[in-house]
């Protein structure tokens, strides 16, 4: 809501990392008139052959829930075998460790003479059980969205790229590798020059990586500064700066 004070709009589209996904989030944006891009994770939890802890089966790629066809009018799931899974409305609660949220299941007796149950679920007894959670038509919009508007995104990772040269994996570098995830002095003066010398460390210990301690020293020992290159960086950095800006801007005026 800050980011739509502050760029003096009333809807603009936001497009994020998959790592991102967050169903309660993605419908508070939607709520606010935020069309989201929000990449999909991929799901990883199939595997074709392996048994499951029953010894009964497990879930197939062809059985995987996003394969299940959810009917909005009655509030049904139909499974890829063509049989309906009803709820009974009830919303349960689910607890994570940063909250929880409210799901309704859905299942059918026609999983206990299903022939190909053992490929749907690894449990023997019993049947296949659907969860729906209360942001799913938030989460199922952001899909639409996505499948869309490929294009779109592809051009935001091409803006991600530069983020990620100029500073993503540094950073990532110096805050879970060194542990410096905090400054030691206050006032910007002083902050500038404590990164500073983070950043000389920073650059010392990638030339030594690339170069090797030896070839690094000849360099220093020959090197000559070249005060007119420093001057044309410090200009480049400039204009990719306001570059990314301007990107930014861009995509926040997509509707």
């Amino acid at each position: 809501m800050e980011t739509k004070e502050n760029l003096a709009l009333e809807s603009f589209t936001i497009l994020v990392d998959k790592g991102y996904h967050n169903g309660k989030e993605i419908q508070t944006c939607q709520k606010a008139d935020i069309k989201t891009i929000v990449a999909v994770p991929e799901i990883v939890n199939s595997n074709e052959h392996s048994l499951s802890r029953t010894g009964f089966g497990s879930t197939t790629k062809e059985y995987l829930v996003s394969n299940f066809v959810y009917n909005r009018e009655s509030n049904t799931y139909t499974c890829p075998a063509n049989q309906t899974l009803n709820t009974t409305g009830t919303w349960h609660t689910k607890k994570r460790e940063n909250g929880s949220h409210q799901f309704q299941k859905f299942r059918t007796p026609a999983c206990k003479t299903c022939p190909v149950k053992h490929l749907c679920t690894g449990r023997a007894e019993g049947g296949r059980e659907i969860d729906r959670s209360e942001y799913a038509d938030a989460v199922e919009q952001n899909g639409v969205n996505y499948k869309a508007n490929k294009d779109l995104y592809r051009k935001r990772q091409e803006i991600n790229s530069l983020s990620r040269i100029f500073g993503k994996h540094i950073f990532g570098t110096i805050k879970r590798q060194w542990g410096y995830n905090h400054t030691n002095l206050s006032g910007l003066a002083k902050v500038n020059g404590e990164m500073a010398l983070i950043m000389t460390v920073y650059n010392m210990k990638r030339a030594i990586n690339i170069l090797g301690m030896d070839e690094l020293l000849e360099k220093l020992k020959a090197w000559k500064p070249d005060y007119k290159k420093v001057s044309g960086f410090a200009k480049t950095r400039s204009i990719l700066r306001r570059y990314n800006e301007f990107c930014f801007l861009q995509l926040a005026e997509v509707a």
